[in-house]
């Protein structure tokens, strides 16, 4: 063990926290209650010092002292880490659900978030073309309604959970991992296309968004409109890949 059990855990992100997957451990953190210290991380590529701490050059990436420096980087990983360190081989916290069949729903929520959900948001967002607009924005959506289905009661025959959160009753890493993004997709579709998630087609996913992000935790790794318009302004104008995100690249 470190020889500062108390010591905060040294949290790497980007300058004003903008990264919507640092967000998420952003959001654990505080939710936990875990004493942190922020350390930004700017540059392209990233400095020396930070790729000793993450080879793979990103963001999010925690330190923990009480474990000897033990560093850990990758969102999920990250938040999934800090869940088992605070359960401390007891009961997990809420965040991560109890049993293999509810962390596996979890697991597979979070990954269509990373593998579908996130690439169709961003190709619609960087596309240029506007006769492709239609199809792409139906894609999003497309992708969107898994989590719109998973908000529903199992009585109504949607295969979901009954909410609020997409886990059932109670705020889960599902609802981290996806929290970021929607945030991101609220302003910057609206800002760019026009475009409002419609209510008649995503009532529940509107409803969870605002139940969400009344909590201090989001509220804290949340941007104003204005700096996310500012971020994806930018974007636009370099046309950003976003990761690869972006399938029109």
């Amino acid at each position: 063990m470190g020889t500062d059990p108390g010591a905060p855990i040294q949290f790497f992100t980007t300058p004003g926290n903008t990264c919507p997957y640092a967000a998420r451990t952003y959001i654990v953190l505080e939710e936990l209650g875990l004493p942190f210290d922020l350390t930004e991380v700017s540059g392209r590529p990233k400095p020396d010092w930070y790729l000793k701490i993450n080879p793979r050059g990103k963001v999010p990436a925690i330190r923990i002292p009480a474990l000897d420096d033990e560093i850990v980087y990758e969102s999920a990983i990250c938040c999934e880490f800090l869940c088992d360190y605070v359960g401390g081989g007891g009961s997990p916290p809420e965040l991560l659900p109890g049993g293999a069949v509810a962390r596996a729903r979890m697991r597979l929520l979070n990954d269509h978030c990373d593998n579908v959900f996130t690439r169709t948001q961003f190709t619609f967002l960087m596309n240029k073309e506007e006769d492709k607009d239609e199809g792409l924005r139906e894609e999003m959506e497309e992708a969107l309604l898994r989590y719109e289905r998973a908000l529903g009661g199992g009585e109504e025959g949607e295969g979901g959970w009954g909410g609020p959160y997409l886990l059932g009753g109670s705020f889960t890493l599902a609802d981290v991992h996806l929290l970021p993004f929607v945030q991101r997709l609220t302003v910057s579709l609206r800002h760019f296309k026009g475009y409002e998630l419609p209510p008649d087609r995503f009532p529940r996913l509107l409803e969870w968004f605002a139940l969400c992000s009344r909590r201090p935790s989001v509220q804290g790794a949340g941007l104003s409109e204005e700096k996310i318009v500012e971020i994806y302004t930018r974007f636009f104008e370099v046309d950003y890949g976003f990761g690869g995100l972006n399938a029109n690249k």
